[in-house]
């Protein structure tokens, strides 16, 4: 692992990026029967895939929905190498966001380098050795053994997940004096929130790190108002690749040397390019990952600069299928309502619930409820809503998280057509 985290400091070359996705095609095709059936149908060969370029506009897109259904069908058979046996490989499992688990395996080696990598981007955030460190994971990603620097006393961490009571991890929090928090973002925001609805002091932190899902400006308003950390990054990632990207300023640096991504069903804003995100792991050869739709959509800057590793990603703009259903059949975006709604900077929370095609209700958890507050408030929501749906507003103390630990803004049951999304 050290030697992996000491290799993070030498920067990917275009040339290295596409050589090690070369690689990876012809290893599928030889080796792994679910992306050369893929492939297949769609009607191309090794042959077809010359160079990135091939690859980003050529190789078959496989969404998450199509690579989980496979995968519980068949028990992950196909999607790893023939030459390899499941049970010898580490198994990481994810929540389960789409309501089905997904398994990825991984050798020995392939875990090492994910971990130095975690490492390194964990110490450029401004992890030290001798911080008091709080993980908060979801329960099927709960550390089963320490790792090499651990071991040793250092990096040492207490994790939590979010099936343990918040009263117990504040008072650990408080008795451990911990000083660095990284994790599930919804769950660091129930923690804050009982900080602040209980009048407890919140600790300073030394470093805060929220990810594993969209993270808002009114999250991190709140996060600054209750932690004030000197040091504040976010991580995107997923189970499929592992970190993706790494936001220490205003934009996210995607992390070339373990990740490519490329865009689909893309939109021009200015400089900025909105699409739904592919991923391809430079790591996973046990079961590889090739140009996954994730099914998060993203605003990226320099998209034109891809080939050449100089893309970023603006923001997370949120999940594919996040839209409420108009009775004539449109759709209001997620991102719609994320635009909306942060704006007010008493926002603390807020998410819709859709059971019919008809109305909708709107949840939204305020700071300060003056009179001056819901007259804004109800009166934005009147001009999105108003002779398109009926809806109603509740004010709330709390919006729980859902099963797998995080918090959709936006829940709908109903699938009807689209005509067009705003």
């Amino acid at each position: 692992m050290i030697k992996d985290f000491l290799s993070c400091y030498i920067r990917p070359s275009p040339r290295h990026v596409e050589k090690r996705i070369l690689r990876l095609v012809q290893h599928a095709w030889g080796n792994v029967p679910f992306y050369r059936s893929k492939m297949e149908n769609a009607g191309i060969t090794l042959a077809d895939i010359k160079c990135l370029d091939d690859y980003v506009n050529k190789f078959p897109k496989t969404t998450s929905a199509e690579y989980r259904s496979y995968q519980q069908s068949t028990n992950s058979k196909g999607l790893i190498d023939v030459r390899l046996r499941p049970e010898e490989l580490i198994e990481d499992r994810s929540s389960g966001s789409s309501g089905i688990t997904i398994s990825i395996h991984r050798t020995l080696r392939e875990n090492e380098i994910n971990r130095g990598r975690a490492l390194w981007h964990l110490i450029r955030a401004g992890l030290r050795p001798w911080h008091r460190i709080l993980a908060v994971l979801p329960p099927l990603q709960m550390a089963r053994s320490d790792s090499t620097f651990q071991l040793f006393g250092i990096f040492r961490r207490t994790t939590v997940n979010y099936t343990m009571p918040i009263q117990e991890i504040v008072e650990l929090i408080q008795r451990t004096e911990i000083n660095v928090i990284y994790g599930q973002k919804s769950f660091i925001r129930l923690i804050a929130d009982y900080f602040s609805t209980h009048g407890i002091p919140a600790p300073k932190l030394e470093l805060l790190i929220p990810g594993a899902e969209k993270v808002s400006e009114s999250d991190r308003k709140f996060f600054f108002d209750t932690f004030h950390p000197t040091r504040y990054c976010e991580f995107y990632g997923a189970t499929e690749t592992y970190l993706i990207a790494t936001r220490l300023q205003n934009n996210y640096q995607p992390d070339y040397k373990a990740v490519f991504f490329s865009l689909v069903d893309t939109k021009l804003f200015d400089d900025l390019t909105s699409g739904s995100i592919l991923v391809t792991s430079l790591i996973n050869e046990a079961q590889p990952v090739l140009k996954i739709e994730l099914g998060d959509r993203i605003l990226a800057r320099n998209y034109d600069k891809l080939y050449e590793l100089g893309t970023t990603i603006v923001e997370v703009e949120g999940r594919n299928n996040d839209y409420l259903v108009l009775p004539n059949g449109d759709r209001i975006s997620g991102a719609t309502f994320y635009a909306t709604l942060e704006y007010f900077p008493f926002m603390r929370q807020f998410k819709i619930v859709q059971e019919s095609v008809d109305d909708c209700t709107v949840f939204l958890k305020i700071s300060e409820s003056s009179e001056e507050n819901l007259t804004q408030v109800e009166g934005i929501l009147m001009r999105l809503f108003e002779g398109k749906i009926r809806y109603k507003i509740k004010y709330v103390e709390d919006i729980p998280m859902d099963p797998n630990g995080k918090t959709r803004i936006l829940t709908s049951n109903i699938d009807r057509p689209q005509i067009f999304a705003h």
